[in-house]
C-alpha cells in the first residue's frame, strides 16, 4: 500500500513473502541495511575493501572495449593506417566514409550475441566463469587484429571481437552492483566507465606514438597493445568471489556466507548476524518472483519490469545522444578544418585524457549528490559546449576558433565523465529487480548498440571532408539529440542513491513516480515488530518535512501482521 509519504508492500509481494520470510531474522537483517547506509565512505572502504577491489580490478576488462574503439576511431586520421588502406578523392587520400562506418557498424551481430550469451551465462554458470570465457576469447580475437592486411580482414576481426567487448559490458555491471554493499555500489560501477575512460586515453597515447612509426607497424602495434590485459585478468577471475546474490538465488547459501566473509575485512562478521544479511537477499528474490518468477528474458518486459527496462534504455540513450559523439572525431575535423597533424593529436589525448580526470571527480560528487541530479546536471553542461562549439564552426575558421573547438571538445568530455558517462553504468546496475539484473543490463547495453551504432553511421558523414563535410557544425545535430534525452531523464529518471534492492522493488511494484523516488519512507511490512508507517526517529512528520528530511529506511511491522504472514 502506499500513500503521498508511505510506501510499503503490495498485496502480491505480501501474498509471495508470506510463506517464505522470516520475520525475525528478517528485521534483523533490515537493520543492518539500515545501518549499512549511516556508515560514513571511509569506513565503508575499511569495512569492504576486499569487495571493491575485486570488483574493480574485473572491471579492468573494459579498458580493452574502450581502448579498441578510441585506436579505431583515430586511425581514420593516423598517416600509416591511411597510406595503407586509404583511397585518393578530390585530391586528398583518407578512408571512405562507408568503410568508417563499416567498421564501427559490423560488431552489431557480434555485439548483440555477446550480449545475450552473457545474460544467459552470468545467471546459468556465474560471473566468475562467464569471465574466464569471455577472456579466453579475446585472447584469440587480438591476433586476427594484428595480422590483419586489408579493410576486409578488419572488418571481420571487429565482428568477432565485438562478442567479446560486450560480454565483459554486461557482466562487469552486474557483477559490481552485487558484490559491493550499498555505500560502494555507485563507485564500483561508476568505476567501469573510468575503465572505458583509460582505454581511450592509453589509445590517444598509442596512436600519438604510432605517428613516428614508418610502414604497417604504425597501425598493427596499437592493435598488440591489447594482448597487455587479458592473462592477468583471467588469472585475477579464477580466484574471484562468486556474487553472493546468485549464490543465494542457485540455494548454496554457504557459499554464499563464506563469500561474505571473504570480501569483508576480517572480523567484520562476529558481531553481525550474517544469516540475517543473507534473508534480505533471499527476501529481495522472494518479492522479485512476483514480477518475475522465471527470470527469463521475456520478463524484463513484464508488469513493473517493463518500466525498469524503459529506464535500462533511456539511461543509454543519455550517452548515446549526449553529444560525446562530436569527440570522437575531433582529430579528424580538427585536421579537416586546418590544424596540423601533431597538434590534432595532441588534443586528442588532451581530449580523452578528460575522461579519466571526469571520473575522479564524479567520484567527489557522488559523495554529495543523487545520480538523476548528476546526470540532469551533466546534460545541460553539455548542451551549451555544443552550442559553443556549433558557433566557432558557423565562422571562418581561426587559430582561435581551432583552439576553441578543441577546448569545448575537452570540456564535453570532462563533464561527461564527471556526470552521464559513469552514472550511466550505475543507474543500469541499480534498477534491474536482482535475478533479472545480468538479462537486463544485457538488454540496455543492446539497445545502446543499436543506438550507437545507428548514429555512428551519420557522424562520419558528418565530419568528414569528402562527405557531407559539416565539420563543427554537426554540434547543431547533436543539441537536439541532447535536449531530448534530458526532458525524458527530467521526466522518468528516478533517484536510485541509498536504496537497498528491496526498497527499489517495493517503489516499483507501487509505481512510484521518477520525481518522488526519493521523498518517500519504504516499509518493509515482511518484517516482525514494525510500527507500520511510524515516523522511525519518533518526530513529528510535519516538522520533518519542513527540514527536507529524506528517508530511505526499511523499518519493520505490527506483531499481528507479523503473525499473520507466519501463519
Amino acid at each position: 500500500m502506499a500513500n503521498d509519504n508511505y510506501v510499503g508492500l503490495t498485496d502480491a509481494q505480501i501474498a509471495a513473502a508470506a510463506s517464505e520470510v522470516d520475520p525475525v531474522l528478517l528485521a534483523q537483517g533490515i537493520e543492518l541495511i539500515h545501518a549499512e547506509k549511516e556508515v560514513p565512505l571511509r569506513k565503508a572502504l575499511r569495512y569492504h575493501w576486499r569487495a571493491m577491489a575485486w570488483s574493480m580490478f574485473l572491471s579492468l576488462a573494459l579498458v580493452m572495449d574502450g581502448y579498441d574503439g578510441a585506436v579505431s576511431n583515430a586511425f581514420f586520421g593516423l598517416p600509416s593506417f591511411v597510406n595503407t588502406f586509404g583511397v585518393v578523392v578530390n585530391g586528398k587520400k583518407g578512408v571512405p566514409a562507408n568503410w568508417q562506418s563499416a567498421l564501427q557498424n559490423v560488431g552489431i551481430p557480434g555485439g548483440f550475441l555477446g550480449l545475450f550469451l552473457c545474460g544467459w551465462c552470468q545467471e546459468r554458470f556465474g560471473s566468475r566463469k562467464t569471465y574466464l570465457g569471455g577472456m579466453c576469447f579475446a585472447i584469440l580475437c587480438v591476433f586476427l587484429f594484428v595480422f590483419a592486411n586489408s579493410l576486409g580482414m578488419l572488418l571481420a576481426a571487429e565482428a568477432i571481437a565485438a562478442c567479446a567487448w560486450a560480454i565483459f559490458n554486461t557482466l562487469t555491471a552486474a557483477y559490481a552492483a552485487e558484490i559491493c554493499p550499498i555505500q560502494l555500489r555507485g563507485y564500483s560501477t561508476s568505476f567501469i566507465s573510468m575503465c572505458w575512460g583509460m582505454g581511450s586515453f592509453i589509445a590517444s597515447g598509442v596512436d600519438r606514438g604510432a605517428l613516428n612509426i614508418q610502414g604497417n607497424w604504425g597501425w598493427r602495434m596499437a592493435y598488440a597493445v591489447q594482448w597487455a590485459w587479458p592473462v592477468p585478468l583471467a588469472i585475477a577471475a579464477f580466484f574471484a568471489p562468486e556474487s553472493p546474490w546468485w549464490l543465494v538465488r542457485k540455494g548454496r547459501i554457504d557459499d554464499a556466507k563464506k563469500v561474505l566473509n571473504r570480501i569483508s575485512m576480517k572480523g567484520y562478521w562476529e558481531d553481525r548476524n550474517i544469516d540475517a544479511y543473507i534473508e534480505v537477499i533471499k527476501h529481495t528474490d522472494v518479492l522479485e518472483r512476483a514480477q518475475a518468477k522465471s527470470g527469463s528474458f521475456w520478463e524484463i518486459w513484464k508488469g513493473t519490469n517493463l518500466r525498469r527496462t524503459e529506464i535500462q534504455m533511456g539511461v543509454w540513450a543519455c550517452q548515446v545522444f549526449s553529444g560525446t559523439a562530436m569527440t570522437a572525431y575531433a582529430v579528424e575535423f580538427l585536421e579537416d578544418a586546418g590544424m596540423s597533424t601533431t597538434t590534432a593529436f595532441n588534443f586528442g589525448i588532451l581530449i580523452n585524457g578528460m575522461n579519466l580526470v571526469g571520473c575522479l571527480i564524479d567520484f567527489v560528487l557522488m559523495t554529495r549528490f543523487g545520480r538523476r541530479t548528476l546526470i540532469l546536471c551533466g546534460l545541460n553542461v553539455l548542451a551549451l559546449m555544443l552550442v559553443l562549439i556549433g558557433v566557432f564552426g558557423s565562422v571562418t575558421p581561426t587559430h582561435a576558433t581551432l583552439q576553441g573547438i578543441g577546448a569545448c571538445c575537452a570540456v564535453i568530455n570532462l563533464a561527461y565523465h564527471a556526470s552521464v558517462g559513469p552514472l550511466t553504468y550505475t543507474v543500469a546496475a541499480e534498477v534491474p529487480a536482482s535475478r533479472l539484473r545480468a538479462r537486463s543490463v544485457a538488454w540496455g547495453r543492446a539497445s545502446y548498440t543499436i543506438m550507437y551504432n545507428a548514429t555512428a553511421q551519420l557522424t562520419p558523414r558528418m565530419v568528414s571532408a569528402v562527405d557531407w563535410n559539416w565539420g563543427a557544425k554537426a554540434a547543431y545535430f547533436w543539441l537536439g539529440g541532447n535536449l531530448g534525452v534530458t526532458i525524458w531523464a527530467f521526466f522518468r529518471l528516478p533517484e536510485t542513491r541509498g536504496l537497498s534492492y528491496a526498497e527499489m522493488e517495493i517503489l516499483f511494484a507501487n509505481r512510484i513516480s521518477a520525481r518522488k523516488f526519493g521523498h518517500v519512507k519504504v516499509h518493509d511490512e515482511a518484517a516482525a515488530g514494525d510500527a507500520k508507517f511510524a515516523d522511525p526517529e519518533g518526530g513529528d512528520e510535519a516538522d520533518d518535512k519542513e527540514k527536507g528530511v529524506v528517508y530511505h529506511n526499511e523499518t519493520v511491522q505490527q506483531p499481528q501482521v507479523a503473525a499473520t504472514l507466519e501463519g
